[in-house]
């Protein structure tokens, strides 16, 4: 049969720190028990120039430039004579040889060219590609992206074979990958338990008893920079706010950016809020530091575009980074519609401006062009949602369809269908998110806008003390035990994702 085993490491790993995990070098081991399968006749290994670490000097390495692309596979097929390879992350510290192994089975008995697991988490699942792939046109040797992406853009179009395991653990979106700093702070969390890797078959039961294992440290910070806006949107909840709240100062930013170090893993902030951050007298300075900051890799400025002018075109080009998202909310198709929602007469204004800095990002590769028009799904944006995709989308702009949230009934419910899944889950935002006020509050979530429930400030409380205590809210709420400020139960932003 002539399978072969590849350990790949991904192109972002450069040195062996994201591949040692508990003392132990995690490709040492995946060998190791790959070795133990028969069906598996030699190991080879698969590093970017840019790594550094042992694996160099290892016996049956193959070098890549930036993924594995087509013209990668050819090569590597050529020189091994494989007919089927076994693509094995390298960083996959709970890697079981049990699943590889059915996974196998499945592709040589359904004759697949490509076999993968779209319910298992990454970490337990592995990719498994026949010499036969190559040779459909799809896999154009000249792309410069990676074939295992073009085949699962392109199902219908190759021989593919999908894995199927329970339990499935989809909805906890949770990977078992080293190199992710809290994908590794999960698994510590799990093998603390018993003191051993669980097989996967064990890890919805941990996880049931157990749920704490998934709280790690804020992934998603939303911060109210400004509560000020220009315009009177019919559902906006700004106005339900008894005082408005006001801008942020830039101490109070720096606090909260110099807290959250304490945590020393990677995470988003959103600029959003009730008011538009555009309005911020230091705006500019506010993404300034957010830029700067070395754990924050992605920056979401929520804008009503109104703003959104050559100055921000032109900042967004100094700073040359691509780690800000520019997300325009923009419900109407023309001046008219536009009016009877945002209640204000900008539409050219938003329109132009959002057509001119798309321009700016298509010439500069740096800003990575991350631009996405944002309206509602409610009644009144209904009559004319196609048109509005027929529009934006000739200009190549993605549309971002955003489920009416109401905070709880706070404002008027305008949703002509309702998506909430039948099944209660966890709530994502209490296991990942900070809401951030203007003036420091920390919110209890996104739907205490008011601050009621707050759970301190910023300015004043340690937040590590505070995170740890949102980890038991988090565990209530699992275990299906609400609380009533604000009253979790009958909220229905449990299942939304922001990032």
């Amino acid at each position: 049969m002539n399978t072969q085993a590849l350990i790949f490491v991904d192109s972002s790993i450069n040195n062996d720190n994201p591949l040692t995990f508990n003392g132990q070098f995690i490709p040492d081991i995946i060998a190791q028990k790959i070795q133990s399968l028969p069906a598996i006749e030699s190991i080879h290994y698969c590093i970017p120039e840019s790594y550094a670490g042992k694996l160099k000097q290892y016996d049956l390495v193959f070098t890549y430039s930036n993924t594995d692309t087509t013209e990668m596979w050819h090569r590597i097929f050529t020189l091994t004579g494989a007919l089927h390879i076994i693509k094995v992350p390298a960083d996959a510290a709970f890697f079981q040889s049990s699943i590889l192994s059915e996974m196998l089975d499945t592709h040589i008995k359904y004759l697949s060219e490509f076999t993968f697991s779209y319910n298992l988490p990454s970490g337990y699942a592995c990719e498994i590609i026949s010499k036969s792939v190559l040779e459909n046109p799809l896999a154009n040797p000249t792309s410069p992206n990676s074939l295992c992406d073009i085949v699962k853009n392109n199902l219908n179009q190759f021989d593919v074979e999908l894995y199927y395991k329970e339990p499935d653990l989809r909805w906890h979106r949770v990977n078992f990958r080293a190199a992710n700093s809290r994908d590794r702070l999960v698994m510590q969390n799990i093998i603390a338990i018993n003191n051993q890797t669980p097989p996967y078959e064990l890890l919805q039961d941990i996880i049931d008893n157990h749920p704490e294992v998934l709280f790690t440290t804020p992934s998603y910070v939303e911060i109210e920079l400004c509560g000020h806006c220009t315009i009177d949107c019919i559902f906006c909840y700004r106005t339900t706010l008894s005082p408005q709240h006001g801008n942020m100062e830039l101490s109070t930013l720096q606090t909260l950016l110099e807290k959250m170090r304490i945590f020393n893993t990677p995470y988003s902030v959103c600029f959003g809020g009730s008011g538009e951050p555009l309005q911020h007298p230091q705006f500019y300075k506010a993404l300034e530091l957010c830029i700067n900051e070395e754990l924050i890799h992605t920056i979401v400025v929520e804008t009503n575009g109104i703003q959104m002018d050559a100055g921000y075109a032109s900042a967004l080009a100094s700073f040359a980074t691509s780690k800000v998202t520019t997300i325009v909310n923009i419900n109407g198709h023309n001046a008219e519609s536009y009016k009877k929602l945002h209640n204000a007469d900008y539409f050219s204004t938003v329109h132009d401006n959002i057509l001119k800095l798309k321009e700016i990002l298509d010439i500069n590769s740096k800003l990575n062009n991350n631009l996405y028009i944002q309206i509602l799904k409610i009644n009144e944006t209904e009559s004319f949602l196609d048109s509005f995709y027929d529009f934006w989308e000739q200009h190549k702009i993605p549309i971002i369809l955003q489920k009416q949230n109401t905070y709880i009934g706070r404002i008027p419910d305008r949703r002509y269908s309702d998506l909430t899944p039948l099944q209660r889950k966890p709530c994502w935002h209490l296991r990942q998110d900070l809401y951030i006020l203007s003036d420091g509050t920390i919110a209890f979530c996104k739907q205490d806008i008011g601050g009621e429930a707050k759970r301190g400030n910023i300015t004043t409380d340690d937040l590590e003390v505070i995170w740890n205590q949102q980890r038991e809210d988090f565990v209530n709420d699992y275990k299906k035990k609400f609380p009533q400020k604000p009253d979790c139960s009958i909220c229905d932003e449990w299942y939304t994702y922001n990032l």
